[in-house]
């Protein structure tokens, strides 16, 4: 049995529009995460790719379908016990700014799961374990007392990672977390991630849109298109030798490190693809 499991999952959405057609974000998307594995999930922008990822941690309710972990379904648990089950999944989001809030000191914010999930632990004890994880992401612990305000980027998605990781959970949705950064930071967050990883045992759900860096952090990837997978295969795999038009499509957007490289590029539309 996988540790996430995704079945037949569908989403859709009114349009924001007056009269508009409606978004089908999900369209029956199923998948798997196995224990202590990453698995990617690549489209462009609108392909449902975050949509999906909100909705493995039940952050939106389904249409229809399933998602389940350890063979729970999520769908029919109490709050309470929904509550408790949070515990074991957590999320990264995209702009670590947005996702803190301005207000609060960061020992404050990291502490928060802790305070929710783990009511019996004291205040000496929650400190001790929030300056552990905020030196576990690189982080001092006197970081604890400041603002979000007063730290860079690539400080605050180490407060994301830290408050991600102090429940101790088991499953991690990664929202583009490195997307916002600059990309001697964004090197520095994928490491962190991965170590993090190799120690804690964690399975990742890593949303992106960025083939390098997924090719970089993946065991398997996912490819969506307008809110359905199209395929899915081993890294390594998808790589030397993609199968769906659309997944050729991407990897041929993808740029070289060396200028003097040629290669065709192609479009895809509906169901077509077209060598430029």
């Amino acid at each position: 049995m996988s540790l996430v499991e995704v079945d037949q999952a569908s989403k859709t959405f009114a349009s924001r529009q007056r009269g508009g057609d409606p978004v089908h974000a999900l369209r029956g998307v199923s998948l798997r995460v196995e224990a202590g594995e990453t698995l990617a999930v690549i489209g462009e922008s609108g392909s449902g790719k975050s949509t999906l990822g909100r909705a493995v941690l039940r952050l939106l309710d389904l249409d229809s379908g399933a998602v389940r972990l350890d063979g729970v379904d999520l769908a029919g648990l109490s709050p309470k016990e929904l509550r408790a089950k949070r515990a074991d999944m957590q999320i990264v989001f995209q702009e670590p700014y947005e996702s803190l809030n301005p207000r609060m000191s960061i020992g404050a914010i990291v502490a928060e799961p802790l305070q929710i999930h783990r009511s019996e632990l004291g205040s000496s004890e929650i400190r001790t374990r929030v300056k552990a994880a905020l030196e576990r992401v690189g982080l001092s612990g006197n970081t604890a007392s400041r603002l979000p305000g007063e730290l860079s980027g690539g400080q605050q998605q180490r407060v994301g990672v830290a408050r991600a990781i102090i429940s101790e959970p088991r499953f991690v949705v990664l929202d583009e977390p490195t997307s916002s950064l600059d990309l001697s930071i964004r090197a520095q967050i994928l490491a962190l991630l991965a170590e993090i990883q190799q120690d804690l045992g964690l399975a990742y759900l890593f949303v992106s849109h960025d083939m390098h860096t997924v090719e970089k952090v993946s065991d398997r990837i996912a490819v969506m298109y307008l809110g359905e997978i199209v395929e899915t295969a081993p890294t390594l795999d998808l790589f030397r030798s993609p199968q769906h038009a659309y997944t050729r499509t991407l990897l041929s957007a993808r740029l070289s490190a060396d200028p003097r490289e040629k290669h065709a590029y192609r479009a895809f539309e509906g169901d077509r693809e077209v060598t430029a």
